[in-house]
């Protein structure tokens, strides 16, 4: 398990309601203006994050590995070598281990992308999407949730490569 996601608590209340069409944005229950600016600096302190453009004309700020860094699996990057997207209501879209996107689903933290649901096989089943935070212990949650998608990304935690990464 990745170390930020060892002792998860339960987010409080029920999840936001999300748009049905591409990109899913979140409705309603939406986040301080500058917590999409905080969790931008927050990746881009992590080890070989670059900021790119989104792919897929999604709106936010996209974040990629570099080469030495990008050794996860394939399924770790939302569109290699893109990892991250913080979207402008500071909603995330990320991708986690299937065990550690279940537990952050089931703690009410995000839930799969929706395109997983209607495509299934082309997008993978551990691709979420993690509520925008509404205050600042939320907020230092989805940061825990970034790095923990950065572990996946990478193929490591700390200096242990995850099974199946390219190391």
């Amino acid at each position: 398990m990745a170390p930020g996601l060892r002792r998860l608590a339960a987010r409080r209340g029920d999840g936001p309601r999300l748009a049905p069409t591409w990109p899913c944005h979140q409705l309603d229950d939406g986040a301080p203006s500058s917590f999409a600016a905080q969790l931008g600096s927050s990746a881009r302190t992590l080890a070989g994050v670059d900021e790119v453009p989104a792919p897929l004309n999604a709106a936010g700020h996209a974040f990629a590995l570099d080469d030495a860094h990008a050794m996860g699996q394939p399924e770790a990057f939302v569109f290699a070598p893109v990892w991250l997207i913080v979207r402008p209501d500071a909603s995330l879209h990320l991708t986690l281990r299937p065990e550690w996107a279940q537990k952050v689903a089931a703690k009410g933290w995000g839930t799969v992308h929706p395109f997983a649901r209607y495509m299934a096989g082309a997008v993978p089943p551990q691709s979420l999407i993690i509520y925008a935070p509404r205050d600042e212990s939320e907020l230092a949650i989805a940061i825990r949730i970034v790095a923990a998608a950065h572990c996946y990304a990478t193929g490591r935690i700390g200096d242990v490569a995850l099974p199946d990464s390219r190391w």
